[in-house]
């Protein structure tokens, strides 16, 4: 028989999770008291106004507590939150561009084949470069700072973690987090465009 993997949730917050499920919704609570900021901070970068992150970190709450039971330990409970709280952050900004669906012949210069004469080959460049800057637009804030000082600025990491404040980590973390959204929306793109 396999051994049981060990919980790797912190054990006051594996004691508050159990009670929930019990039915003693009021430790849920606790839960909530312990990291709401945290999910607050997120949602603050993302959205531009303190009343819509509240409402999204009430939200992300609300699912953390309807997906309770599919909690195993096998995380710290803030990962499983910061998770939900990622996922729907990304979620959002699908459903409030829905013009990110829209079909598009090419998105990316590996298309720019040899089929095409080097001034045709110059405007579909254009098109694409255009059409992920609108993309990066549409990130959330967080991402869309770097992203842009990096790509269209061309300054290097270490201009951008001065200019705006950020530790190295942090700033490569947040361009590979926008690079993933803005890959995953160009792919989405190209499947629809293929329909």
């Amino acid at each position: 028989m396999k051994p049981e993997e060990p919980i790797l949730c912190d054990p006051e917050d594996w004691a508050n999770i159990q009670k929930v499920l019990a039915g003693d919704f009021e430790s849920f609570e606790q839960l909530v008291l312990k990291y709401e900021a945290m999910v607050y901070s997120q949602a603050k970068k993302a959205f531009r106004n303190e009343a819509e992150a509240e409402d999204f970190t009430q939200d992300v709450f609300l699912k953390a507590f309807e997906g309770l039971s599919t909690f195993r330990g096998k995380s710290k409970f803030s990962t499983w939150v910061f998770s939900i709280a990622r996922n729907e952050i990304i979620r959002r900004y699908r459903k409030e561009h829905p013009e990110i669906d829209t079909s598009i012949d090419t998105l990316s210069s590996d298309k720019l084949g040899d089929n095409f004469s080097s001034q045709e080959s110059e405007v579909l460049e254009k098109e694409t470069t255009e059409k992920i800057r609108s993309l990066v637009d549409k990130l959330p804030e967080l991402y869309r700072k770097p992203i842009s000082l990096h790509y269209f600025e061309n300054m290097s990491y270490k201009d951008i973690s001065e200019n705006l404040n950020l530790k190295m980590n942090t700033l490569k973390s947040y361009i590979f987090r926008g690079k993933e959204i803005l890959r995953d929306w160009l792919k989405k793109d190209d499947e629809h465009g293929k329909r």
